[in-house]
C-alpha cells in the first residue's frame, strides 16, 4: 500500500465529525471552514486548521500525529464557549473514518481563548483548542518466520 498525507482524510473527517452534531450544526449559521472564513461570513463560525503532523515508523508501518486546530468565532464569549464545549464533545476520543488509513485516537491537547475585534470595532471572541488525531498507514510484507520445537507425548 503506498503512503498517503494524512492532511485531506483527517481535515474531511474533522469536519464531518462536527457537521453530525446537529445541535451544533443548527448554532452554527457561519458552518465550518479551513484557516480563515470569507469576509461577510455569518457568526458564529467555525474554523479548522493543521498545525503539525510529524510521522514515526514503527515495525507495522507509519504512524503520524496530526495536530488540528478547531476554533469557534462569536461576536458573545459565552456562546463561542458553548458551541465550542458541543465541539469537543464531538471530537474528544471519536473514531474517525479515513480513506486508506486508520484512525488511533482523537483527543484534546490544549485550549486556547482569544479575542479580537472584528472591521467595526466590535469584539469577537475565539474559543478552541489543538486536537491530536493518531493515524496509521500499515506497510505489510509478506514475512516468514522459522522455528522448531520437540515434544514428549506420554
Amino acid at each position: 500500500m503506498a503512503l498517503l498525507t494524512p492532511w485531506p482524510s483527517v481535515r474531511q473527517a474533522i469536519i464531518r465529525q462536527l457537521r453530525s452534531n446537529l445541535v451544533l450544526a443548527a448554532e452554527l449559521p457561519g458552518d465550518w471552514s479551513e484557516g480563515f472564513a470569507p469576509q461577510g461570513t455569518a457568526y458564529p463560525l467555525g474554523a479548522i486548521g493543521l498545525q503539525y503532523a510529524p510521522s514515526a515508523y514503527d515495525w507495522s508501518g507509519r504512524v503520524m500525529f496530526v495536530g488540528v486546530t478547531v476554533f469557534i468565532f462569536a461576536k458573545d464569549q459565552g456562546q463561542a464557549a458553548s458551541l465550542y464545549q458541543l465541539a469537543f464533545t464531538s471530537l474528544q476520543d471519536a473514531k474517525l473514518t479515513l480513506a486508506g488509513q486508520t484512525s488511533l485516537q482523537c483527543r484534546q491537547m490544549s485550549d486556547i481563548s482569544l479575542q479580537d475585534v472584528d472591521t467595526e470595532g466590535k469584539p469577537v471572541y475565539q474559543v478552541g483548542g489543538v486536537f491530536e488525531v493518531r493515524v496509521a498507514q500499515s506497510n505489510p510484507a509478506l514475512r516468514t518466520i522459522t522455528f522448531t520445537a520437540d515434544a514428549t507425548v506420554a
